[in-house]
């Protein structure tokens, strides 16, 4: 239940960075976790590498558990920032769905902690994006649903483009966790092709523009 709070909490407010020595702490604990993992460290390691007390990591944190917690949210946070912007520079809802695909692919692929993580000790991670995950499910559906909301969705209820959304990122996170040996993406033209022959079709309803130019012919 707390975790699902603190998700909500960070991710809908845009994860704007703590200020002061909290960042410094997040930055520290970021740096420990890609070099040895989230097991393997301790509060010492990260009040050591943030050159601070431990008295004052405690007054910004009251564990371990909480510096992973709000570690793993900030760079969610700083993904979902970055997805905003690369989408906001298209208009339509197709190009938001192939762009952000894309995007989100290679920002995932090149994420140190992310594979770090995945690599040495999922279990430290799986659950916040599993069993623990339907928080940021949920909060991640409700951002994709405003950044898709356009005129080409106009005749779509609120419900039906937050449907469109979830799936979106159920998708996503599909690729994550089991990469597939079928579906070439890591490129960014294969992941391009694919989100436009296959995803695109899939969540919208309806041929790619793509494929719509195709049978006109």
């Amino acid at each position: 239940m707390r975790r699902g709070i603190l998700a909500r909490a960070v991710i809908s407010a845009g994860a704007d960075a703590p200020a002061g020595t909290a960042e410094r702490i997040l930055d520290a604990a970021l740096t420990q976790f890609e070099t040895v993992g989230i097991k393997r460290t301790t509060v010492e390691d990260i009040t050591r590498r943030a050159r601070l007390a431990r008295v004052t990591l405690y007054r910004h944190f009251p564990g371990k558990d909480d510096i992973v917690e709000a570690v793993i949210l900030r760079e969610m946070g700083r993904f979902l920032n970055a997805l905003e912007a690369e989408m906001a520079g298209f208009s339509s809802t197709e190009d938001k769905l192939t762009e952000g695909f894309v995007f989100s692919v290679a920002f995932l692929r090149a994420n140190v902690l992310l594979n770090r993580l995945l690599e040495i000790e999922p279990d430290s991670l799986l659950p916040y994006l599993t069993v623990d995950g339907g928080a940021l499910v949920e909060t991640g559906a409700a951002f994709l649903a405003v950044q898709l909301a356009c005129d080409a969705l106009e005749d779509r209820s609120g419900e039906e483009l937050r449907v469109v959304a979830e799936l979106a990122v159920r998708i996503m996170l599909s690729f994550l966790l089991t990469p597939s040996r079928g579906i070439a993406i890591d490129d960014p033209a294969d992941a391009r092709a694919f989100a436009r022959r296959h995803l695109n079709p899939l969540l919208l309803g309806h041929p790619s523009g793509a494929d719509r130019a195709g049978a006109r012919r």
